[in-house]
Order: structure tokens, then C-alpha cells, then sequence
């Protein structure tokens, strides 16, 4: 099981670096909303960097799901770089999009993370991104920490720091209860580090983890509810 669960932390940190190089997903918001009381959020893709002369089959990984699996088949990149529907197909995207642009839409939980792919039916173009449509942030000072959901329950979080010092070690703390690690990780040429989250607590079911990163120059804390959706 906690194989598993490394597995998948690993997959989503290295998620968009599996794209084919020169290719890029911008994530555009087209509409915040509400329905039945929860976040309705609607994106559109622009595609750069890819051939426009193939087909794509999109690829998701819900947080609920183990593996990442093909959703729609069949669509194209314009001259413009937004993605939709063809026309005259005949594939799966032509039960929703047929001649009309992909809009994809979500009902996102706080912190919810949805991957995605887009891969031409040769495979040879990969275009790997994802999207977090109600982040869970906390700022301090240059320095922030995102929590990622990477399960329904927050049985798994990811934890994304951003604007540290290149190359500083951190002291990174989290405490579930009477339960508290602590640890010293490297922040990366880029300012940024993550770190793997397992907050339930044996003998409970609910509960709230804190956590906080303290730098050199910055100590962004923040806390999030586990076990409940």
C-alpha cells in the first residue's frame, strides 16, 4: 500500500514532464460558477509546440481512480492552438463535441488535483498538464505552500512549497494528532520542493494535520482537514 502511494505522489510531481519537449498546455479559465452549492469551473486548452496534423486522444486521472485512463478520442489542435471536435468525426468526441471546441469541467474539491494528458494516436506527441481549479495556499513573506489532494478523503496530499532559496535545506514539520515528523528537505534549483503526505491517524477518522516549512527567509504554515471530503 505505501508503495502505492509513493507511486502516485511520484507520477503527479513528475506528471508534466512527460511532454514531448517545445510542446505546452496553457489551461485557460473560461468560467467560475456554482451549482447545488458547489464550484462549477470550466477551462479551454491552448496547445503550442505540437503538430496540428494528427489526432489526440485525451487521458484522465481522477483522484478516486489507480491508473490514468483514455476519456475521449479523436481531437484536433487548430491553427489557434485551442483543441475540439472535428466536424466530420467519428470518433468518441463526437458524442459531446462534435465541430465545437473541448471545454473541460469540473467540480472540484479544495485542493483537488485533475491530470491529464493529450497523446496523438501515433504516440509520438505527448502533451502532459494538470490542474488544481480550488487551491489550498498559504503565503508568507516571497515563500508559499500548496496542499494537492491526490485522494478523496486526503488519505494522500502532496505538499508544494515555492519561492525558497535555491539549494537551502528546509525544516519541514507536520503534526496529525499527537503524531509529528519532521524532516530537512532540499529545495531545487527552481525555489521549490515537495514533500509526501500520509495524515490519517491509527484509531481515527477524522482529523487535522499542520504543517509548516520554516526557510531562511520564510516560513509559510498552513492546516487542512483529513478524512472528510
Amino acid at each position: 500500500m505505501e508503495a502505492k502511494l509513493t507511486q502516485t505522489a511520484t507520477a503527479t510531481i513528475n506528471w508534466d514532464k512527460s511532454t514531448t519537449a517545445g510542446a505546452k498546455a496553457e489551461v485557460q479559465l473560461i468560467k467560475k460558477d456554482q451549482a447545488n452549492g458547489k464550484p462549477l469551473i470550466q477551462y479551454r486548452l491552448k496547445i503550442t509546440g505540437a503538430p496540428r496534423n494528427k489526432l489526440y486522444n485525451l487521458i484522465a486521472w481522477p483522484i478516486m481512480m489507480g491508473e490514468p485512463a483514455t476519456i475521449m478520442e479523436g481531437l484536433a489542435i487548430a491553427a489557434d492552438g485551442t483543441v475540439g471536435c472535428p466536424p466530420n468525426s467519428d470518433r468518441s468526441c463526437a458524442q459531446r463535441f462534435k465541430g465545437a471546441e473541448l471545454k473541460l469541467t469540473y467540480t472540484p474539491a479544495i485542493g483537488e488535483i485533475f491530470r491529464h494528458a493529450l497523446i496523438s494516436e501515433d504516440h509520438q506527441t505527448r502533451i502532459f498538464f494538470s490542474i488544481v481549479p480550488a487551491p489550498m495556499v498559504e503565503n508568507d513573506k516571497s515563500c508559499s505552500m500548496e496542499v494537492v489532494r491526490l485522494s478523496p478523503r486526503f488519505e494522500l496530499a502532496l505538499i508544494r512549497g515555492r519561492g525558497f532559496t535555491p539549494g537551502e535545506q528546509l525544516s519541514f514539520h507536520t503534526q496529525s494528532y499527537q503524531e509529528a515528523h519532521d524532516s530537512q528537505p532540499k529545495v531545487d534549483p527552481n525555489g521549490e520542493f515537495w514533500a509526501v503526505l500520509t495524515p490519517f491517524v491509527k484509531g481515527r477518522t477524522i482529523g487535522t494535520v499542520e504543517v509548516s516549512a520554516r526557510g531562511k527567509s520564510c516560513a509559510p504554515a498552513l492546516s487542512f482537514q483529513w478524512g472528510s471530503e
